[in-house]
């Protein structure tokens, strides 16, 4: 029986050349994690100022290219045993990867995951088939993932806004009831004071109307000519009271001014400037007097 040979085409070598990347991108991943482990260990045995000139010296990287190793090993390798030399080395990498649980990854792969928040990222590949995708189809479901978080925080922040919207306007609504309830209570005591006062109004009308029928029957019993008559005297009586009144404010006015006359007589002699002063002060006084409306 002859060997059976498979034919050597274009599409079969790009099979084999993608499966050999692939098996190539774990094993980098697996290295990856073990440059990532020493570099953080030499870093911490380094004096400070001293792990950029390391890097450049020692091994050649850069501090970004030494930052991104470091992540890959705090995301995927912080529970990995270290690789041991010898033969075999990768081989035993790949195999260590696979027996310590960490998920079956190509380095291209555990890189886009490093853009998902690490208490997500192990959930997103529980629900993802994420060893089956493509770079691309990884990538746009990592992208996907963010922006459903971000339409999701913004609907969060949506909800609490109406939340906070609702207990402003409920209490809102509670400080309109209590003012309402206030004003009620106003309204009761102004209707209350209105009864009262219609009661007060009622009871005053019935003493005038009562007075009333006093004062006709007192007119029926002493006659209205008596107290008309009554009526005009009490009238001479109050113009002659203010005539003396006048008369007496006359003779006073009089006299004070004789007497201020008197004194201003000697003050002339005393002393003329304050004579002078006060003598202005009267003429204006008098005048001002003559022309106020009598």
């Amino acid at each position: 029986m002859s060997n059976l040979s498979i034919e050597r085409t274009p599409l079969v070598i790009a099979a084999e050349i993608n499966t050999i990347k692939y098996q190539m991108e774990k094993i980098f991943l697996a290295h990856a994690i073990e440059i990532g482990r020493r570099l953080k260990e030499a870093k911490d045995l380094l004096p400070y100022g001293e792990w950029g000139k390391w890097l450049q010296e020692s091994v050649n990287y850069s501090q970004k290219t030494a930052d991104r190793f470091m992540l890959v090993f705090d995301a995927y390798g912080s529970n990995q045993f270290p690789l041991t030399e010898g033969n075999g080395a990768q081989k035993q990498a790949q195999t260590q990867v696979q027996a310590q649980g960490m998920p079956n990854l190509t380095s291209s792969q555990a890189l886009i995951l490093l853009g998902l928040p690490q208490q997500d990222r192990a959930q997103f590949m529980i629900d993802m088939d994420v060893e089956g995708m493509s770079t691309r189809e990884l990538k746009k479901a990592v992208d996907n993932w963010k922006q459903t978080q971000v339409e999701k925080d913004q609907a969060l922040e949506e909800r609490d806004q109406a939340r906070l919207n609702n207990a402003n306007l409920q209490q809102g609504l509670n400080e309109e009831k209590d003012k309402n309830a206030e004003l009620a209570g106003e309204r009761d005591m102004l209707r209350a004071e209105v009864d009262r006062l219609k009661k007060d109004k009622q009871k005053l009308e019935q003493d005038i109307e009562n007075k009333q029928a006093a004062y006709d029957k007192l007119k029926e019993r002493i006659g209205y000519k008596n107290i008309e008559k009554m009526s005009v005297s009490l009238t001479e009586a109050y113009n002659k009271a203010e005539a003396n009144k006048i008369a007496f404010l006359y003779d006073s006015l009089d006299r004070t001014f004789k007497e201020l006359a008197y004194e201003m007589t000697g003050l002339a002699a005393k002393n003329p400037e304050v004579h002078s002063m006060y003598k202005e002060k009267v003429r204006d006084f008098l005048l001002k007097a003559m022309k106020e409306k009598w």
